[in-house]
């Protein structure tokens, strides 16, 4: 479930730039879902699940499902009164989702039967 409020965040409301750590989980229309948001390096998960724009710095990266990235943003209130990381820069990814598994599923080493 995504947090519409994000009222965790409102202590970074400070107008200041803020270093941000979150798991990629999918794109979502013009938005992209991230999950477990920290701020500034604390070891906290301040926000579960947060929908953010997906700006250029984000494409940029090519993001796939479990890649964990670090950017700089603001926190600012909409006008519906909730929580939201605007204007993010600096996206970089600092780990790329484990992806050992290729979707290839091959049942025994047996390929006899193929050249017959």
């Amino acid at each position: 479930m995504i947090e519409i409020y994000n009222e965790s965040l409102a202590k970074y409301a400070d107008g200041d730039r803020h270093i941000f750590t979150a798991k990629f989980l999918r794109p979502d229309d013009r938005k992209g879902i991230f999950t477990e948001l920290t701020v500034d390096d604390e070891d906290n998960v301040v926000v579960k699940q947060i929908a953010l724009h997906m700006t250029k710095a984000f494409k940029d990266l090519n993001l796939e499902e479990g890649d964990v990235i670090q950017f700089e943003g603001i926190v600012k209130k909409n006008t519906r009164d909730e929580y939201t990381v605007e204007r993010p820069t600096r996206a970089e990814k600092i780990s790329s989702a484990d992806n050992s598994d290729s979707k290839v599923h091959v049942m025994g080493n047996d390929w006899d039967w193929f050249e017959k």
